[in-house]
């Protein structure tokens, strides 16, 4: 299959054949054309079987390929990017499958992607209660200032963030040769935010645009304060808890040491002791955090927990 259109959109997937379909159908629907690109993490639903009966491993668009094993997303993206960079396409949109992108998404954001050096996002947005969410709390940067922002309409046409998502993350073929590839011993979780490090170091910014959107569940994110601390935490079930915590420490042990016992490993505590009180799986929990924080600790990396 040929490299059509310069844009490569690299789709990690895993046993979600249903929702990859909807995935690759709003991108083969957008109003400006790129390739795609799916990473199979070793699905056990079908999905290829399920791709090639409805007709789209045969669409020249469509780049599939199936690895033996369950890498994560951070794995899966890599082999994404790798076999994206070796194919000649320019620029590359990542996205999981449970993503829908409105039919101008990537329109919108190729108006305003101008300069290699930067990385640029599409908003990952959801209905909650009636108000545009988005999905996960952005750090924007504002007049020096960072701030917190939840809601869709809070956010400026073209805003600076901290970070972006592997959800929407829209890079330059020249910025990843600089950067290198994702980290794959991170398995999933997090290993966005440790791409976004390495890209700050090589001197990549990071903007939103607005009304680049893209369609996705919203996760349930909860704050509480305790101690003076304003903790921030995402509602996940205990095997995905484990990454989060240990890969939180990978990340702030490399790129923020002064932060570990400081902010890091007693917020992480306070996380917990509340997590006790309000959680179903309160034992599976604890267990995750203690062997995340540990494993962090002990940089114990790789695939150790599934679902």
């Amino acid at each position: 299959m040929l490299n059509r259109t310069g844009i490569a959109a690299i789709v990690v997937t895993h046993s979600r054949k249903e929702l990859l379909v909807n995935c690759i159908e709003a991108l083969l629907n957008q109003t400006l054309a790129c390739d795609i690109v799916v990473v199979d993490n070793a699905s056990t639903d079908g999905t290829e079987a399920y791709l090639y009966d409805q007709g789209f491993v045969d669409d020249d668009r469509v780049h599939y390929f199936r690895l033996k094993e369950n890498l994560g997303g951070a794995g899966g993206f890599q082999h994404g990017l790798k076999y994206a960079i070796s194919h000649g396409w320019k620029w590359f949109w990542l996205m999981d499958d449970d993503a829908e992108p409105e039919p101008s998404a990537l329109k919108n954001l190729v108006l305003h992607a101008r300069h290699s050096n930067t990385v640029y996002g599409s908003v990952a947005m959801g209905i909650e209660n009636g108000t545009k969410r988005l999905c996960w709390t952005k750090k924007v940067i504002d007049k020096d200032r960072i701030k917190s922002i939840n809601d869709y309409e809070r956010l400026e046409n073209f805003q600076e963030v901290q970070n972006v998502a592997f959800l929407g993350f829209f890079i330059h073929r020249d910025m990843v040769q600089v950067i290198g590839l994702p980290d794959p011993t991170f398995f999933i979780c997090r290993d966005d935010y440790e791409y976004c490090e390495r890209a700050r170091k090589c001197g990549a910014r990071f903007i939103l645009v607005k009304n680049s959107v893209i369609i996705h569940p919203v996760k349930g994110i909860s704050r509480f304060r305790l101690l003076g601390m304003d903790i921030w935490y995402r509602n996940m079930p205990p095997w995905k808890t484990y990454y989060d915590i240990r890969n939180r420490i990978f990340l702030v042990k490399a790129h923020y040491p002064t932060l570990l016992w400081r902010r890091t490993i007693p917020g992480m505590l306070l996380q917990s002791f509340y997590n006790v009180f309000t959680e179903k799986e309160r034992l599976f929990l604890l267990y995750a955090y203690a062997t995340g924080i540990l494993d962090g600790l002990r940089n114990r990396r790789g695939k150790r927990f599934l679902p």
